[in-house]
């Protein structure tokens, strides 16, 4: 298993990472934006329309490859209806696009997350 990981890129960064990274021949990709520029976002559509637009990408780039798009984790810091508005939107866009879409927060409890309330405690990782 190959994970790369982009911290502090933005949906909109995260399509010309992915333009111009060579990893060769992969079997599953799965698409996971995180959610750190979740409150400040004005625009929900701009996000969306970034994520479409790198599941496209992903699509067309690794044509042969299973794509999964993984939804919004929950954050102490945002409602819990604006994390499933997030969340219906990519649902869509996996639909629409052909992939399928996981939300993580169907096997995500609040005790998994650590004392920070964002990050996945060492112990749900180890399982």
């Amino acid at each position: 298993m190959n994970i790369e990981c982009f911290p502090g890129n933005g949906t909109e960064q995260l399509d010309g990472v992915t333009a111009h990274r060579d990893l060769g021949f992969l079997d599953t990709i799965i698409i996971h934006v995180g959610r750190n520029n979740l409150r400040q976002t004005g625009n929900l559509n701009y996000i969306v329309g970034d994520v479409y637009n790198l599941v496209t990408m992903a699509k067309t780039k690794f044509s042969t490859s299973w794509v999964g798009l993984s939804g919004v984790l929950w954050r102490q810091d945002v409602s819990w209806r604006h994390i499933g508005v997030v969340n219906s939107r990519y649902e869509w866009v996996a639909q629409t696009l052909g992939v399928t879409f996981v939300d993580p927060n169907s096997w995500v409890d609040n005790w998994d997350f650590g004392r920070d309330g964002l990050h996945i405690t060492k112990e749900e990782l180890d399982t």
